[in-house]
């Protein structure tokens, strides 16, 4: 074989090998970051804002938004409700402005953006945040209400000769979904003697592995601890984070293997601003691990929900 058909399949191997390793998902993180970079520098650039959103939608795991996108919705969400004037609505456009900078795959920051919009009297600008907001999450729960927001808004615009912006182009409304009718009930067979959890497996501290605030390698977060005391009773604590965040367990149940906390965290500097994070999982057969759901709520709009697996360290 010559040495020029060689070389060629020498760097076809290895190109495969580099795209199976782990430096491939570093470039896709890194992918990512160069996005976002260049939509802070132009924000008109449909195309990148387009491409963020299409990336985090084919990932596995949505990639998370700093605590400064949530400190920006808050502050957005406290302005408009201050608003009433022209600077008012332009303090609390510019705050949710910054926010969708910092996450623009995130649909509440459109959506807390083309509210502000609106009030502003932009109701061409607001349609095009809509749509973008509807691209991000074409049927989440308000993705109907969304939609005749866009139809309701486009009567203002055409009203105020508004010219429409360039949008991107919204996947169709998910078709309702029909019921299957229920199979023919089957006996069911004898249960099993239940196995009873000794609740000294949950005792200890739980974190799970996320995604850095600004992409790269993944971190250890911790999510709550739990203690028990004389009488054998639990207990479940809030962990430290951050200076000026203050979390406080809300919630905590306990039913054999399931365990449910809500951690709800206040900013001393925000007394408006609020957060929650909500854990219900369940451990597993080896009692090492935690899984299940994760949600998070907070004062400026946003909704957030995967699953997680928990480990103690």
């Amino acid at each position: 074989m010559t040495k020029r058909i060689l070389m060629p399949l020498i760097l076809l191997m290895i190109a495969m090998v580099l795209l199976s390793s782990p430096f491939a998902g570093a470039a896709e993180k890194d992918a990512l970051k160069q996005y976002v970079s260049e939509l802070k520098v132009n924000p008109d650039n449909l195309e990148v804002r387009e491409k963020i959103i299409k990336y985090a939608q084919s990932q596995k795991q949505k990639p998370s938004v700093p605590e400064e996108f949530e400190r920006l919705m808050s502050r957005g969400a406290a302005f408009l409700k201050m608003a009433n004037d022209a600077a008012g609505y332009t303090k609390a456009v510019d705050a949710f402005k910054e926010a969708v900078a910092l996450a623009p795959w995130a649909a509440e920051g459109y959506e807390g953006l083309a509210e502000a919009l609106e009030k502003a009297g932009s109701y061409a600008e607001a349609i095009q945040n809509l749509n973008f907001a509807l691209l991000a999450d074409p049927n989440g729960k308000n993705s109907r209400d969304l939609r005749n927001k866009v139809y309701e808004l486009e009567v203002f615009a055409e009203e105020a000769n508004q010219k429409l912006k360039a949008s991107p182009t919204i996947p169709p409304p998910a078709p309702p979904t029909v019921a299957k009718p229920a199979p023919p009930e089957r006996k069911k067979p004898a249960a099993a003697p239940e196995k009873k959890t000794n609740p000294k497996a949950f005792v200890g501290s739980w974190f799970y592995k996320d995604t850095a605030p600004r992409g790269g390698e993944f971190i250890t977060t911790q999510a709550f601890s739990v203690t028990m005391n004389a009488s054998g009773e639990l207990a479940a604590q809030a962990p430290r984070r951050s200076t000026g965040a203050v979390g406080k367990v809300t919630i905590f149940e306990l039913s054999d293997d399931n365990i449910h906390i809500q951690v709800t965290w206040k900013l001393a500097t925000i007394p408006s601003y609020w957060k929650t994070e909500d854990y219900d999982v369940t451990l597993s057969n080896d009692e090492t691990k935690l899984a299940g759901s994760y949600k998070i709520k907070s004062s400026g709009s946003r909704e957030f929900a995967e699953d997680k697996v928990l480990f103690k360290q």
